[in-house]
């Protein structure tokens, strides 16, 4: 690294530091909490489930070997994603009684993952990896006793008890996610396998693969691709894929004594000899497999975007039926207004063809969605039209498909869409270069009944929301309908004093769509409140600095699980009946404890200013505890967003009420250390009409910035000869920026980072032109260009470097911080450079955090001691 001494420049590779290193007491006490639990709730919502899981792991689990092959990294011996953390409690609670159960672990487990519910029993299964053995064995969970009927009196008087499902030594594979699934009606169990014919070694790398070769044949479409990482590079790599990758899948009939391991699980015939499965996907009436097997490969794009067949497999007959072959989709334009030309989407209809389902498996229907424009926004639409979704109804009998019926047309590009348990459904367009969206409500035929609203995403405080859906009938979740005519609504709720979630019940029955508010978060002490967005139309008079959050409505539909915390008291769980009632009508279901006491007394305030141009920007401000109102060593933390609206770019964002708590990559240890800490200081990057954002990029970073330095020195809380700027990934790029254009900052920390974009010519972050469309904007953009600015700067800052060795992160490649380093050093610009061995984008080995914490902390102790 670069570092000065006696006013010089030295040019050295410190070895002495080569290995691990600590920070100081407080930092390490901060990145060592204690990890809350994860919760997940039973598919009948009447069981909390709790795992527990450590809260970091040893660089022993990252330096284990991994493929990265496609686009995926993963264990080759245990067939899963690579570096998984595993739970080793499991925990029951009862939501009503609050009645605890644990549910022991099998002797022989390091742990647990992938819990899936069963979508009408009250049972569960999961899979437990074998200590000191490249093995995961699946287990279920059951009450005894337990029936459909059980109600909840009777279920929470009952005991969880655990069984071995026995898979007869075949080996399950996780490589593609999880490896097993309920169908729709919890009958039974399709589990990926590895097939009994794979060799037990892998494919032997040859000395030579010979050339790989590439071609693009005359008169070839247009294939722009963005920048991917482990891509396959030559038939040794397809090879390992086919190996690693090919799966059966058994099926296990839950309801028999096949899960306890008396009888053979079945294979399902058609994936016999094995197939690459991208996803598996069950019918409603439980009879058919939607299956998304790849058949093509691509060094260009990762292994989502290989040519696939869509086949449908019928489990009564044994019978398949092709539906489509996709081929390589690597033609892609890079707006991100485009899509494939070809179908995509596939996915079976909730409801059959229409209205509810009743099991009759006539009434299965294939969807799947098409763009009309051939997937390219300078295309002119047909008809008006851009996207369609289409069904495709099954012919049981025959075992063929009806021809494709348009369901509805769309304007804009297909987003989502969603159904109820009636039939009706709610869809989603959108369109990019402006930032609009649509919502249209949908008759079960697919014609427009209604359009809800037509709004900019970028705006947040007129945000309705998005419609709640919920578990529902066979697995599947569906929009809730409290009537025929009616949804619920939930959303953040951005408001002019921080976030307030709401819950909204929105009536399309008559000529004017009716919103009731039933819901909202309890209002802060200060601040003006709009009474139009308060429940029953009325100003609430018991006010409190605490922040909720809605969860889920329970299926009584009277009653919401809701999160709440504030400053100081830890996010927990309660339950609470839909209107008045008070602190009284709350049933607090969880009581987790401060992880992090050492952010006691640390204050928070969420803090408004404007930069010259007249944009609203807003920060978090974070002060020690027992602060003196003398100015401060102060962190700037932050990440730039775009935004086609300056008036949504200056909305305030989150809530001044939140825990104050600290994740390994949060600025805010820095007040337990006595710093200011002024973390995610909006930074827009604005682009109104036609203008685009990146345009002016600097220009617009720099005004922010200087706008936050200014404000915090001027409330007294900041030194302005002691500032530090900082940010992962895209933050590491703006902090590079700022100490080429600036001197605000007397040093940066840039973990992470992309500093040449030459090297993601087609497009990056929100960026959708290629190089060649914006050459100037992709040079001007690239901190490199500007080391000799940077050097020139009246106050230089020093700069500290920070990246995985592992980054898979399209555009980050570990490159991008050596050579930016190499460009620092070239200037004799003070800075360190630090690979950490293993990490990936996000860092995750406790050695590794602990020593980006002791680097930082080493950093910026100059400006503690002026």
């Amino acid at each position: 690294f670069v570092r000065a001494a006696d006013n010089k420049i030295h040019f050295t590779t410190d070895n002495s530091m080569s290995s691990y290193k600590e920070p100081s007491d407080v930092l390490k006490r901060l990145l060592l909490p204690p990890k809350n639990p994860s919760l997940s709730l039973s598919a009948n919502y009447q069981w909390l489930v709790f795992t527990q899981e450590p809260p970091l792991p040893s660089i022993e689990l990252l330096a284990k070997p991994e493929e990265k092959l496609a686009g995926i990294r993963f264990d080759p011996e245990l067939l899963t994603p690579s570096r998984l953390d595993y739970a080793t409690t499991l925990v029951l609670q009862h939501m009503k009684t609050g009645e605890k159960q644990e549910v022991q672990l099998p002797e022989n487990s390091e742990g647990i993952r992938y819990i899936r519910f069963n979508p009408v029993k009250s049972s569960f299964v999961f899979a437990s990896k074998v200590k000191n053995e490249a093995r995961m064995e699946l287990y279920q969970c059951q009450l005894s006793g337990d029936t459909n009927n059980a109600n909840i009196d009777d279920e929470s008087k009952q005991i969880w008890t655990m069984t071995k499902i026995q898979l007869q030594n075949h080996k399950m594979n996780f490589i593609q996610g999880c490896a097993y699934q309920f169908s729709t009606d919890g009958s039974k169990l399709f589990i990926k396998v590895v097939p009994s014919t794979t060799s037990s070694t892998p494919p032997k790398e040859p000395v030579s693969t010979g050339p790989a070769i590439q071609l693009v044949e005359k008169g070839a479409r247009k294939a722009p691709g963005r920048t991917y990482q482990d891509l396959l590079k030559n038939r040794y790599d397809e090879a390992k894929l086919r190996y690693y990758c090919t799966t059966e899948v058994l099926c296990i009939d839950m309801t028999t004594t096949a899960v306890k391991g008396e009888e053979e699980p079945t294979l399902v015939p058609q994936s016999k000899g094995g197939h690459l499965i991208q996803s598996l996907n069950s019918s409603p009436c439980g009879r058919y497999l939607l299956a998304q097997l790849t058949t093509k490969f691509s060094y260009s794009v990762p292994i989502s975007r290989f040519g696939k067949d869509i086949v449908l497999w019928d489990l009564t007959n044994n019978q398949e039926l092709k539906v489509v072959s996709i081929p390589v989709n690597d033609e892609i334009p890079l707006s991100f207004d485009a899509c494939s030309r070809h179908p995509r989407g596939y996915r079976f209809h909730p409801c059959g063809t229409g209205g509810e389902d009743d099991g009759d498996d006539t009434m299965t229907t294939i969807m799947f969605v098409k763009a009309t424009d051939g997937g390219d926004p300078a295309n002119d639409p047909v008809d008006g039209e851009r996207d369609a979704l289409y069904c495709q109804t099954i012919d049981t009998d025959a075992f063929t498909l009806h021809e494709p019926t348009k369901f509805v047309g769309l304007e804009w590009r297909y987003s989502d869409l969603d159904f109820s348990e009636s039939g009706m459904a709610i869809v989603e367009e959108y369109r990019w270069k402006d930032r609009m969206e649509r919502k249209w409500i949908l008759n079960a035929d697919g014609t427009k009944l209604r359009m809800l609203w037509e709004r900019s995403w970028e705006d947040r405080y007129n945000s309705p929301g998005e419609p709640l859906t919920r578990r529902g009938a066979k697995g599947q979740y569906f929009i809730v309908q409290p009537t025929p005519t009616s949804i619920y609504l939930s959303g953040p709720g951005a408001s002019s004093v921080g976030d307030r979630p709401f819950l909204d019940l929105l009536d399309f029955g008559s000529e004017e769509v009716k919103t009731t508010r039933l819901w909202r978060c309890t209002a802060p002490v200060e601040g003006e409140l709009d009474a139009s967005k308060e429940v029953n139309g009325v100003l609430p008079t018991d006010r409190k600095d605490i922040y909720e959050s809605l969860v889920c409505v329970m299926p009584d539909n009277d009653s919401i699980m809701i999160s709440r915390e504030s400053k100081t008291t830890p996010r927990n769980y309660y339950l609470s009946k839909l209107g008045d009632g008070g602190d009284e009508a709350n049933i607090q279901v969880t009581n987790f404890e401060h992880p992090q006491p050492d952010l006691l007394g640390v204050t928070k305030e969420l803090v408004q200013y404007k930069r010259d141009d007249g944009v609203e920007l807003t920060a978090n401000l974070y002060l020690p505890a027992n602060y003196d109102g003398t100015p401060l060593p102060t962190l700037f933390w932050a990440y730039p967003r775009e935004f086609k609206d300056s008036k949504a770019a200056g909305q305030v964002k989150g809530s001044k009420h939140l825990f104050v708590s600290a994740h390994w990559a949060s600025p805010i240890h820095w007040a337990a250390k006595g710093w200011c800490v002024f973390d995610n200081f909006a930074l827009p990057v604005i682009g109104e009409g036609d203008a685009q954002p990146n345009d002016t990029f600097i220009e617009q970073i720099v005004s922010g910035a200087t706008a936050a330095v200014e404000y915090a020195v001027s409330r007294g809380v900041c030194d302005k000869d002691r500032c530090a700027v900082g940010g992962h990934s895209y933050g590491s790029f703006m902090t590079a920026h700022l100490l080429s254009h600036t001197s605000l900052f007397s040093a940066g920390i840039g973990r992470s980072g992309a500093f040449n974009r030459t090297l993601t010519p087609m497009s990056f972050q929100s960026e959708d032109r290629s190089i060649w469309e914006a050459r100037d904007t992709y040079i001007t953009m690239s901190p490199l260009m500007h080391v000799k600015k940077m050097s020139e700067q009246e106050r230089v800052g020093k700069m500290l470097l920070i990246h995985g060795e592992a980054d898979e992160n399209s555009g980050t490649h570990p490159m991008q911080s050596e050579r930016y380093f190499a460009a620092l050093k070239a200037f004799g610009i003070e800075s360190k450079l630090v690979m950490l061995p293993h990490e990936r984008h996000s860092y995750r080995a406790r050695e590794s955090i602990l020593h980006m914490a002791y680097e930082q902390e080493a950093w910026l102790k100059s400006l503690e001691d002026k």
